[in-house]
């Protein structure tokens, strides 16, 4: 478990990427997708956290892209760095999910699922 604003040195592919993201209430909030960097003083630096469907269908063959983007949308939520607070298995953030914007394509696919006829 590491409290976000240390000195230690972050493999942000194996500690970050593609982990999930919980807000402060330990809601789940989807997968960190991309993270997007930004030019600081001493090089490159954790800019924000980018949350779904159009942070990871770019990185998809094209005609598989385009049949996700037509499911799932081009939405992405950009989380600021510093709305991170602690990185373990899950990555926690300081703030609710609804204050950030995120979830609102898991609240929707729970409406629709929900709507299904039950066997």
């Amino acid at each position: 478990m590491t409290a976000v604003g240390g000195m230690r040195r972050l493999d942000l592919l194996r500690e970050v990427l593609d982990h999930e993201v919980v807000d402060v209430e330990g809601t789940s909030c989807g997968m960190v997708d991309d993270i997007e960097f930004a030019a600081g003083e001493r090089g490159p630096e954790v800019a924000a956290l980018l949350i779904g469907p159009g942070a990871w269908t770019p990185r998809l063959p094209a005609l598989f892209a385009l049949a996700c983007e037509r499911l799932f949308g081009r939405g992405v939520v950009r989380v600021p760095w510093p709305e991170v607070s602690e990185i373990s298995e899950t990555i926690r953030l300081r703030s609710k999910a609804s204050e950030l914007g995120l979830g609102r394509l898991d609240r929707k696919a729970g409406r629709w699922l929900a709507a299904l006829p039950k066997s």
